[in-house]
């Protein structure tokens, strides 16, 4: 169950907050009463998807076929002129 926190409080205890999110807890942010926001624990990606993601980054690269033979440097250098 969120803890309810208005924007004063958050405002005033952020640090204290942020810290408690880390540990799980979530909060349920409110403006005059109302509820407006959500503050809750971002999901650590695991290690196997950033793996996952580097691998498809360097396929989807090798299946470019590159037709020049200047280097990278020499082309950052032509394109920023």
């Amino acid at each position: 169950m969120p803890e309810y926190v208005g924007i004063r409080m958050l405002k005033a205890r952020a640090g204290e907050i942020v810290r408690n999110v880390q540990r799980g807890m979530r909060y349920v942010v409110s403006i005059r009463g109302r509820p407006v926001a959500l503050i809750i624990p971002v999901e650590p990606v695991p290690e196997s998807e950033k793996q996952d993601a580097w691998e498809s980054l360097y396929r989807a690269g090798s299946l470019l076929e590159w037709k020049t033979s200047q280097t990278t440097e020499e082309l950052l250098d032509e394109v920023r002129g």
